[in-house]
């Protein structure tokens, strides 16, 4: 008790009464905003249904996208995390969403950590980093990034403090940097180790310590253990479902970056977009930290960096250059990709998070709290404005099909003899998950037809393929819309 005490006085001195309990109200609501929207096709529906089938299924080795086809996209961890979430709680929106948002603030707690070591203010890198726009949207979404978040700070964190920290520590942070590399491999693949060797490997060419670098950890031997300890679920996925490795490496990680619009997704669309546009997308999703990035190095530079010592100066120059290039290293590596997402520079974010408060942190404690006071409430207004749309103006139903399976259901429960629900040409991922994977998808209404026969059924029709269908409808009643859908009951077979 007496320890939380201190932790709410240093915390309520460092940022002012009004930052920390915005801070902390925002927390709470992104916590119980969990349960309080649908899941969201794409990503979120999508991951979901799959972590539902592994926990159904009790199939821990392979994710399946639907019965019969294994999904080769990504690794586990993600879908592990939801999959234990749905044995925890139940088949829900919080369930899934839980872990990742368990996980988020592991990555608070790892990015705290580094910044205490490194002298600078944690309560400063704590609010810039949970407040920016990708981390409060990652930390309640179900996606593989923030499994891949907590692995890269791990990583990033452990290097820097095996070679700057306390000789007694070093041991423990070399083992902590490969056990950050494995979690990578588990959470998106070897991806993942590009964005943390390439600022190790920049940082060390720039600040001329390419020798203590290599000296510094025992590279050959670590990335080795690293390696062996994820091959075990590698290989048994590969036993399961061939053809699994040559997807993902090449696959995945090659031909997805390389060629724009990518033909080869198993899976759905790649996602094509201009070169280099990873770069606005760092700075929107960073706001409104991002805002202030460039003006507070300026001033730091201008009246803080002189008044150091040469020595001083020499350590934070290269915590800055080290702390700048983790932060860019998605950026840079994505320049040039033609598939990408905004979530892929969440990576960098807690490295940004302590830049930023490293230059906050020298401008004096007055400036910083009204910097962050203004950040943090900004943040607050604008993320509950968005899930005030979401829930009360129903914009995540026009993205879910969570509505029209309830509607649904509303049905099934005055007649137990009619068939799963039908969706017209597309069914969502997130039909999947709301129907427990019964939800059915057909091509056309004389297909339902045949398949119904005498039965009961429900037709779900996206409203803006009603206009083609105008001769077809008079065999159905409309039963109501919901979201983007409106459910047919058909009366007389086709």
């Amino acid at each position: 008790m007496n320890q939380i005490s201190r932790f709410w006085l240093d915390a309520k001195y460092a940022l002012g009464k009004r930052t920390v309990i915005i801070f902390a109200a925002l927390v709470i609501v992104r916590l119980i905003s969990l349960a309080l929207y649908p899941l969201m096709d794409m990503t979120e529906g999508r991951y979901g249904e799959i972590a539902r089938k592994m926990a159904e299924m009790n199939d821990w080795i392979t994710p399946w996208y639907e019965a019969g086809i294994p999904f080769w996209g990504k690794p586990p961890l993600s879908f592990w995390m939801s999959a234990i979430g749905v044995k925890l709680f139940g088949v829900n929106e919080f369930a899934v969403r839980f872990p990742h948002f368990l996980a988020a603030l592991l990555v608070i707690a790892i990015a705290y950590d580094w910044a205490k070591k490194c002298l600078i203010n944690p309560f400063y890198v704590t609010i810039l980093l949970s407040t920016s726009f990708i981390f409060l949207v990652s930390s309640g979404a179900v996606m593989t990034d923030m499994a891949l978040c907590v692995g890269s700070t791990l990583a990033l964190r452990a290097f820097w403090l095996c070679l700057r920290g306390e000789e007694t520590a070093r041991k423990r942070e070399q083992f902590l940097f490969f056990i950050g590399l494995s979690i990578m491999l588990l959470a998106k693949g070897p991806v993942g180790w590009v964005l943390v060797f390439l600022p190790i490997g920049v940082w060390a060419l720039f600040s001329k310590s390419i020798k203590e670098t290599w000296q510094g950890i025992n590279w050959i031997i670590g990335c080795l253990v690293a390696i062996l300890a994820v091959m075990p679920w590698y290989l048994l996925a590969e036993q399961h479902t061939p053809g699994f490795l040559h997807y993902f490496f090449v696959g995945e990680h090659w031909q997805r970056f390389t060629v724009s619009g990518w033909k080869g997704d198993l899976y759905g669309t790649a996602h094509a977009t201009r070169r280099g546009t990873i770069w606005l997308q760092f700075i929107y999703a960073t706001l409104p930290w991002s805002l202030i990035l460039a003006a507070s190095a300026w001033i730091y530079k201008k009246q803080v960096a002189v008044k150091k010592s040469a020595q001083q100066l020499s350590k934070q120059n290269q915590l800055s250059l080290y702390l700048l290039l983790a932060t860019i290293s998605p950026c840079l590596f994505f320049t040039m990709s033609g598939n990408i997402l905004w979530t892929y520079i969440l990576p960098g974010v807690p490295a940004f998070a302590l830049l930023l408060a490293l230059y906050l942190d020298g401008l004096g404690q007055i400036i910083a709290k009204k910097i962050l006071l203004i950040g943090t409430a900004f943040s607050a207004l604008v993320f509950v404005g968005v899930l005030s749309t979401l829930t009360i103006g129903h914009a995540a139903d026009l993205k879910s099909a969570k509505s029209i399976t309830q509607l649904y259901e509303a049905q099934y429960v005055e007649n137990k003899n009619i068939t799963p629900l039908i969706f017209l040409a597309e069914r969502p991922y997130s039909a999947m998950f709301y129907s427990h994977g019964k939800a059915l998808k057909m091509g056309s209404l004389e297909e339902i037809s045949l398949y119904a026969k005498a039965n009961p059924t429900y037709i779900a029709i996206k409203k803006n393929q009603l206009a083609g269908l105008n001769e077809q409808l008079k065999n159905l009643k409309a039963v109501g819309d919901s979201g983007n859908y409106r459910l047919f009951l058909m009366l007389n077979r086709i």
